[in-house]
């Protein structure tokens, strides 16, 4: 396309770029901090998918080696403690094998039924430890008789029998398994009616701890307890008895005297919106105590992007040998790295209008960085001590070639004296005398400044989007943000949106009559809530959304503990007041309309939610549609089969281009 004087104007994103993206996964630093390992995840249009390759880069000469062959998948990486082996899991179709990667050749150590996860070295290199789903045979399970099929039923007796992502795992627990790198011998470690993760072996001996989870989130184990197990044949023991709350990600260090780990100690049942903080175990003692507990943030990365397969990176990494402590941390709409010395004594590493979304750090303070901003999906970076950074790849160099909308920052007053920050994506091509179309993305994550597909192309479609992170936004903001609108869905949450919109309509660039609104999962109810609210918006679109907080309870994989927190009672405590937060109550109101996207294997906000809404609606009548992505969970929008991504996309941009 040609403009005036001759010059030629870059296009702007359409959902169909999807395919050509290339995003960095995980990456670990080698001891010495000489080479990074790292992962990138691709769109394989042809099997409808993505593969996953492994490299390693040397830092000092730039030179990159692709350890994975062929199309696959690959996770899990993990360098032995002397940097010379990096053993990672490694998956085609349905076949599944750990490989070690020595520099020059990799092999196949064992084939698998089930992925790998988690891998550590022991402190010699002859073990692997790792996590594996493991079917277990319960009392009472159904069994052949002569002549007849095996009975077809799922007998369920824990609570959390279905996770979103996974499916259903009544018979099925994630347990600790160690792999023999030499001979490729399997030995099971635990074996508990619970789900186990993040082993990490001691630097030194064979004692090895990781988490437990148990699927009753109202018990001590519920949430997350660190449990050791100090040599083989022993039994595991908790590190911290007296431990109430949740606790991710341990990692030794002191000589194997201490574990440093993630964490809140608010006693079962959990809320899970209690902010995760650093923290100091003394294996001897088994006491903690938090490290930096003044910072009012959370660990982790919480910023929401379609960049990221997963929603957060909640942990902490202790370099064997090293004086600090480092993790991530969610502030105002970035994620900093930061690190803290055992006298709890920290510092932010990084600044900026950008998300630092993984890290491997080693014990001379170099850092490995993987970051984005509104301008690109992510890179590696790395860091010296003294702080100068570089950047190493360039993965989407092709987005030079594209329009680009750069996220305007806005600070607004909220409730109470309150101030709320957002952000204003223009449209491709801008021109201030014009009024267009605008839409307002609603959310209970964290719009941030990480890089998103989805705004890009509705920016490149001719709409002004708007973004805010209003209360009850799920971190960045301080505890008592993130906790104001608990007891209260739809209440200040909601009036603090609609003075969002009455700035985003007053801007002179803004057609008011051609208005939409979208989010989802809280940001799905949010829409629910506000087309039950108002008729200011022309059109929606409701994405994985709640809908019935009183059938919220009992069919979600986060359900009891979702209502009871957020609605502030369970439904047999308080039944009007569940009812009184839940959108369908207000569904005789909605005149919008509303299109609803769902997924048919979402466990998170499961498809009777958006059932009963279409149900409702239709049966008065109203302008609705119910699409249903086959095959798909609640994360969709992130990690789901590139076609049905760019669908969804089509059908967003679709559903506003005709009613706006």
């Amino acid at each position: 396309m040609r403009v005036p004087g001759g010059r030629e104007r870059l296009r702007g994103l359409v959902a169909e770029d999807l395919v050509r993206f290339e995003w960095l996964d995980e990456l670990v630093l080698s001891p010495d901090g000489r080479r990074i390992a790292f992962s990138v995840r691709r769109s394989d249009p042809a099997q409808n998918g993505y593969h996953v390759d492994a490299f390693v880069l040397d830092i000092d000469s730039g030179a990159t080696t692709r350890v994975s062959q062929g199309p696959g998948t690959a996770g899990a990486l993990a360098w032995d403690r002397k940097g010379q082996r990096l053993a990672f899991s490694w998956s085609v179709g349905d076949e599944h094998a750990v490989h070690v990667w020595d520099g020059g050749t990799d092999r196949a150590i064992v084939s698998i039924d089930a992925p790998m996860s988690g891998l550590t070295w022991n402190h010699d290199g002859t073990w692997l430890a790792g996590v594996r789903w493991t079917v277990e045979t319960l009392p009472g399970d159904p069994i052949p008789r002569a002549n007849l099929p095996r009975p077809s039923v799922r007998v369920v007796r824990r609570l959390r029998y279905k996770q979103d992502g996974v499916g259903w795992v009544n018979d099925r627990y994630s347990q600790i398994w160690t792999l023999h790198v030499a001979t490729g011998e399997l030995r099971q470690l635990t074996s508990a009616q619970a789900d186990h993760a993040e082993p990490a072996w001691a630097t030194g001996s064979e004692a090895l701890a990781f988490v437990r989870i148990a699927r009753e989130q109202d018990v001590a184990e519920g949430w997350g307890q660190i449990l050791v197990v100090d040599d083989w044949g022993s039994s595991p023991r908790a590190l911290l008895p007296e431990w109430r709350g949740a606790a991710r990600s341990p990692q030794w260090g002191d000589g194997d005297n201490a574990i440093a780990f993630a964490g809140h100690d608010a006693p079962s049942p959990v809320n899970r919106r209690m902010f995760m903080q650093p923290w100091l175990a003394d294996v001897a003692s088994g006491t903690a105590r938090p490290l930096a507990h003044e910072v009012d943030q959370e660990v982790g990365n919480y910023a929401v992007s379609d960049s990221r397969k997963g929603l957060s990176n909640i942990t902490v990494k202790w370099p064997a040998g090293g004086a600090w402590i480092y993790y991530l941390i969610t502030e105002r709409g970035a994620t900093h790295l930061y690190r803290v010395g055992l006298d709890g004594m920290y510092e932010r590493l990084d600044e900026g209008p950008h998300v630092t979304f993984e890290y491997a750090p080693s014990s001379s303070g170099r850092v490995a960085v993987g970051r984005s901003d509104p301008g690109s999906p992510g890179d590696l970076y790395v860091r010296e001590e003294e702080g100068t950074e570089r950047r190493l790849t360039s993965l989407n160099p092709w987005l030079a070639d594209h329009a680009l909308s750069q996220p305007e920052e806005v600070w607004l007053d909220g409730l109470e004296g309150s101030r709320v920050q957002g952000w204003v994506l223009k449209p491709i091509g801008f021109d201030p005398a014009h009024r267009y179309p605008a839409i307002e993305y609603v959310h209970c994550s964290m719009f941030s400044w990480d890089f998103s597909h989805e705004f890009q192309c509705l920016a490149a479609a001719g709409y002004v989007l708007h973004v805010v992170n209003q209360r009850g936004t799920s971190a960045g903001f301080g505890q008592a943000w993130t906790r104001a609108s608990e007891g209260d869905q739809g209440g200040g949450d909601y009036q603090e949106t609609m003075k969002m919109v009455d700035w985003l309509t007053a801007q002179p660039y803004v057609d008011e009559e051609r208005l939409g609104v979208t989010g989802g999962s809280c940001g799905g109810f949010m829409t629910n809530w506000v087309v039950g609210h108002t008729d200011r918006f022309k059109a929606a679109v409701t994405q994985r959304s709640i809908v019935n907080q009183i059938s919220f309870f009992g069919t979600s994989d986060i359900g009891p503990e979702g209502t009871t927190a957020e609605a502030g009672a369970d439904p047999w405590s308080d039944l009007d007041a569940v009812w009184r937060q839940s959108p369908l109550a207000y569904a005789h109101r909605i005149d919008t309309p509303l299109l609803i996207l769902h997924s048919d294997e979402d466990h998170r906000c499961p498809l009777e939610q958006a059932e009963q809404l279409f149900a409702a609606l239709r049966w008065m009548r109203k302008d609705v549609e119910l699409v249903v992505f086959e095959g798909e969970s609640h994360g969709l929008s992130r990690g789901g089969r590139p076609s049905n991504r760019i669908e969804r996309l089509r059908r967003i941009q679709n559903w506003f281009d005709e009613r706006l």
